[in-house]
C-alpha cells in the first residue's frame, strides 16, 4: 500500500501484524520459534498500549540485522556459572531472546538455590522488561531487573547538566500475586523512555518541559531520585554484568542486564505471601477516587480487561511507522499487512 500524506495512521488486526513480524524476523535469520516470540513481544506491547516498544521497533531491529550489528540466529551462551550466579554472553542476538533464556535460567536456579542472579551482556535491546518479570511471577518468583545500554545511547542529562551523560537505563520488578496480572513495574529512569519520546514526536505532540530540555535532551524522572536510580542501573546492569558503562569512549549499542530472582516459597509460604500482597493492594485500591476519576489500578493491571480474540483486535500504527514497515517490506520482499488508512 502506497503512503498517503493525508493519513495519520493505519489500522489492521493484531493477527496481520503478527504475521508480518514473523516473516520479517525469519527473513533476517531468526529461527521459527524466535521469530514468533519476537512477534508476540511486539504485538503484546501494542495491545498493552505501549506502541513505543511495538511495531515502531521492527524496522530498527531489521536494520540492525541487515547492517551486521544484530545476530538474529545467535543464541546466548553461559560463560560463567557458580550455581546461583550465572553470566550469559548474548552473542549479539536480540535482547528479547537473550532475556527470555536468562529469565528461564534465573527461575530454574532460584528454585534450586532460593535466590539467583543472571547477568546478560553483549545482547541487543530487549524492549519492555515487564514480560520477563511477569513470567517469573507466574512461577512464584520475585524479580529485580536492571538494564543499561553498554555505555551507548547517552541522551539523558544529569540534573543541572547541559550535556547528556546517561542512557534511559530502565529497571523493572515483579512480585507474584494470587494470579496474573502480577504486581509488575517497568520504567525508564529518564522522564519517559526514548521510544515513547519518538512516538510522541511522530504524532506531533508538544513535549512537556518536565520531559526534555530546550535542546530536546531527556531529563531524569523525579530529578535527583531518577538520576540516582539511573546510576544504580549503570552499576548493576552495566558494570556488574560485564558490560560497558558510560564514558567518553565509543561503545557498541548493546544492552547489559542483571536479573535477580527470589523463590518466594523458600523464604515463606507462597499462599501466605500472596494473601498479604492481595490484602495491601486491596487496601490501597479502596481509597475513594477524585470526582470523575478512574478506578485505582496498581502496576501490572491493564486499563481494561482483554476480551475476545486478541488476534482480531485492531491496532493503529502511526503513518511514520507504517512507512518504515513499507520500506523494510520492499527490502525483504514481503507483503504488507492489509490495513485501513485513517485520516
Amino acid at each position: 500500500m502506497s503512503q498517503d500524506s493525508g493519513v495519520s495512521r493505519y489500522e489492521c488486526t493484531a493477527g496481520e501484524l503478527h504475521g508480518f513480524v514473523v516473516a520479517a524476523m525469519a527473513a533476517v535469520g531468526a529461527s521459527g520459534p524466535d521469530a514468533s516470540y519476537m512477534a508476540d513481544q511486539l504485538i503484546d506491547s501494542e495491545l498493552a498500549n505501549h506502541p513505543s516498544h511495538g511495531m515502531r521497533r521492527l524496522s530498527e531491529y531489521v536494520d540492525r540485522a541487515l547492517q551486521g550489528f544484530a545476530q538474529p540466529g545467535a543464541t546466548a551462551s553461559i560463560e560463567l556459572d557458580t550455581g546461583s550466579l550465572v553470566r550469559l554472553n548474548g552473542n549479539g542476538t536480540y535482547g528479547h531472546f537473550a532475556l527470555r533464556d536468562g529469565t528461564a535460567l534465573a527461575i530454574e536456579r532460584a528454585k534450586a538455590n532460593g535466590i539467583a542472579a543472571v547477568a546478560v551482556r553483549n545482547s541487543e535491546y530487549a524492549g519492555r522488561l515487564a514480560p520477563f518479570c511477569e513470567e517469573a511471577a507466574n512461577a512464584g518468583v520475585a524479580t529485580l531487573v536492571f538494564g543499561n545500554n553498554n555505555g551507548a545511547g547517552q541522551v539523558v542529562l544529569p540534573p543541572g547538566g547541559t550535556q547528556a551523560r546517561l542512557s534511559t537505563n530502565p529497571l523493572a520488578a515483579g512480585v507474584p500475586r494470587r494470579s496474573a496480572p502480577h504486581l509488575v513495574i517497568d520504567f525508564a529512569t529518564s522522564a519517559v523512555a526514548s521510544g515513547r519520546l519518538a512516538e510522541e514526536r511522530d504524532r506531533g505532540t508538544e513535549l512537556p518541559a518536565e520531559w526534555v530540555s530546550p535542546e530536546g535532551l531527556l531529563k531524569p524522572f523525579g530529578g535527583f531520585k531518577g538520576f540516582g536510580l539511573s546510576l544504580l542501573v549503570e552499576a548493576l546492569g552495566g558494570a556488574l554484568s560485564g558490560s560497558q558503562t558510560v564514558s567518553g569512549r565509543k561503545t557498541a549499542d548493546h544492552q547489559g542486564t542483571l536479573l535477580i530472582a527470589i523463590d518466594v516459597a523458600q523464604l515463606r509460604e507462597l499462599d501466605g505471601f500472596t494473601d498479604q500482597v492481595e490484602e495491601f493492594i486491596a487496601h490501597v485500591k479502596s481509597s475513594p477516587v477524585q470526582d470523575g476519576g478512574s478506578p485505582i489500578r496498581v502496576p501490572g493491571e491493564g486499563s481494561s480487561p482483554d476480551t475476545g480474540d486478541p488476534q482480531g483486535r485492531l491496532v493503529g500504527v502511526n503513518a511514520k511507522t507504517w512507512a518504515a514497515m513499507g520500506r523494510i517490506a520492499a527490502e525483504l520482499r514481503l507483503h504488507m499487512p492489509d490495513a485501513a488508512p485513517i485520516r
